[in-house]
């Protein structure tokens, strides 16, 4: 096994340098904890993987939990000695019954700076003050990652790289702003594949009984420069996507109670992933009634992971 830290150069990312010196007890479990996961996962990894780890923690740690997490699942993953080497493939690739399930990978950040930017709070004792969550622009930054994602899988598919039949997956973190965004009543992806607005519960205020509690519909995403639609998953230009991983598991942030693993199927999906195939934690069904839909969590009545 190579050493997941031995590695030198410019530009390195100063988690990777702090991680790499441990100088604190928490770093040195941290770095432990993915000394560890690179063990299992390098016979799956690229070879500029650790290169890749050390300029950007956050992404490459994606990469390799969702390695992990389906590999400790039983999912059989594709070796780096068995993939493409020229021209390039998906992050993972699941082998499966002779098919293939193609994961592509993506931790956005906050953004360019202005007012589409996700700004984290300063501490009021720092001078800071109460401000809204940055919830619009994290949804602006995950719809990115999406668009930029379903774009590279479609290219895939022209080139031959992925088969018709082959399943093909997003899988979005929001560890670097996971912090300010909620997991319900629905998580953000949610409120970024479909139309779903600001959630509203109407009170009789004579009985002060819930009459009535939902979402405001919201066909768009405000955004400088031109509003956005926020129905890639009702929209059949994007049927060519299987569904979207999310979570904003990060180092440091890996419980899956309070961060846990989501799976969204597309509903128009051309080749769609077998229902509970993965081990979510949340996995959101969308289905046509009538002239709406209806999304159900189908695992919400069913135990949590660890």
């Amino acid at each position: 096994m190579t050493d997941l830290f031995d590695v030198e150069g410019q530009n390195l990312d100063l988690g990777f340098a702090n991680l790499k010196a441990a100088q604190s007890g928490y770093e040195q479990v941290l770095r432990d904890m993915l000394v560890g996961m690179w063990a299992t996962y390098e016979p799956y990894a690229d070879p500029d993987f650790r290169q890749g780890f050390a300029r950007d923690v956050d992404g490459r740690f994606w990469e390799m939990y969702l390695g992990c997490t389906l590999l400790e699942a039983g999912r059989e993953l594709l070796p780096v000695v068995e993939r493409q080497r020229d021209g390039g493939q998906p992050d993972l690739c699941v082998r499966e019954e002779g098919r293939r399930i193609w994961i592509e990978a993506i931790t956005p950040d906050d953004g360019a700076a202005g007012p589409d930017q996700i700004v984290r709070p300063v501490p009021i004792n720092q001078g800071g003050h109460l401000i809204a969550a940055p919830i619009r622009q994290a949804q602006l930054r995950t719809s990115s990652a999406f668009w930029t994602k379903a774009q590279k899988i479609s290219r895939y598919l022209q080139q031959g790289v992925i088969a018709q039949d082959d399943k093909r997956i997003i899988a979005i973190s929001a560890s670097r702003f996971g912090a300010y965004v909620s997991e319900h009543p629905l998580p953000l992806i949610m409120t970024t594949l479909f139309p779903v607005g600001d959630a509203f519960v109407t009170i009789d205020t004579e009985t002060e009984d819930v009459v009535e509690e939902g979402f405001h519909p919201s066909p768009e995403i405000q955004r400088q420069g031109g509003a956005i639609p926020r129905s890639a998953f009702l929209d059949h230009r994007f049927s060519h996507i299987s569904g979207v991983i999310w979570s904003r598991v990060g180092i440091g942030n890996l419980s899956r109670q309070i961060r846990p693993l989501t799976y969204v199927h597309n509903p128009l999906a051309d080749v769609p992933l077998a229902a509970r195939w993965g081990g979510w934690d949340r996995e959101f069904v969308t289905t046509q009634a009538s002239d709406a839909w209806e999304a159900t969590d189908i695992l919400a009545s069913e135990p949590s992971a660890p």
